[in-house]
């Protein structure tokens, strides 16, 4: 990916050509809109202060890596906050710092159409347990984007997505390159799969830079990918009122994003505590999951699962 550094100041202008009258499909408008994001995710941001403000990066995925229906290139852009304003060092709690980021994003998405793909993106330092590492990159992507859907962005497709330490940025151990490893992103494309597929194909050209291509090529060999990296989408529907002495089940309106328990992939309903004096809401588990595989990429480098 290349540094964006300037755009259009018409966006109009990457249109594809039309025909007047004819209504167009949403691949003649991926480059527009891409243009347009840029420029509203910016103009949001302008108001913060400079230790907080984005980086733009973007990128294209071709053609011949999607599905064959869309039969165009698809651009993706990466924006990147400095770590320090989301979370404490080893916490998955949101600091309140976070909150006007959060607004920024969430504020955008409801701009876009509304098939447009959001994946918030979690990646760790090496510096403790590898397992542990994965799990805060999860949970991290997870508060984020749970936050970025419950300020009110019910149509677009808001995905989570953790990486650990497996992907580092820069080569280094000092606090810099650190701090640049331990990082959240943000991926926005006008199609999910477009997302999946630059994670998979694209992502290594843009790890462990160094000073050199010898380093960076060394570290490189040296990453530990897994096949199954997992991208899940953020659902929240209505969910169901357990009355805790009959068992007895309801509609419940939303209380603004709270639960008392969770039923795990799997679990049955029975097997979910009641919280002691009150209802247990139950949440789905219909979220899409998209299987991101780094390693044999050329093979198959995403799998929706509906």
């Amino acid at each position: 990916m290349t540094q964006v550094r300037s755009v259009p100041v018409d966006c109009r202008d990457l249109k594809a050509p039309s025909t007047a009258g004819v209504m167009q499909p949403w691949q003649a408008f991926v480059r527009m809109e891409h243009c347009d994001r840029i420029k509203r995710l910016a103009r949001l941001s302008a108001a913060l202060p400079p230790n907080r403000q984005p980086v733009f990066f973007e990128g294209v995925v071709p053609a011949d890596r999607l599905p064959s229906e869309f039969g165009v290139d698809v651009p993706v852009l990466r924006v990147v906050f400095p770590d320090h304003v989301f979370f404490d060092t080893a916490q998955s709690r949101l600091r309140p710092e976070a909150d006007p980021l959060v607004t920024i994003i969430a504020e955008s998405l409801r701009r876009e159409p509304p098939d447009v793909a959001l994946f918030v993106a979690g990646h760790a330092d090496k510096r403790g347990d590898a397992k542990y590492n994965e799990a805060l990159s999860i949970d991290r992507a997870n508060a984020l984007a749970e936050a970025i859907y419950e300020q009110g962005v019910a149509y677009s497709s808001i995905w989570r997505i953790g990486f650990g330490e497996d992907m580092p940025l820069v080569i280094g151990d000092d606090e810099a390159a650190l701090d640049q490893n331990r990082r959240i992103e943000f991926l926005f494309a006008s199609k999910p799969e477009a997302v999946g597929v630059w994670m998979a194909d694209q992502q290594l050209s843009e790890l462990c830079q160094a000073r050199s291509r010898i380093e960076a090529e060394r570290c490189k060999a040296q990453l530990v990918l897994k096949r199954n990296y997992e991208a899940v989408e953020i659902v929240r529907r209505l969910p169901t009122r357990v009355d805790p002495e009959h068992g007895q089940r309801s509609g419940l309106k939303p209380n603004g994003g709270h639960r008392d328990a969770i039923a795990p992939l799997g679990t049955s309903l029975a097997a979910v505590k009641p919280t002691p004096g009150g209802p247990v809401s139950v949440m789905p588990t219909g979220s899409r999951r998209i299987r991101i595989d780094p390693v044999l990429r050329r093979a198959t480098p995403v799998r929706i699962d509906l």
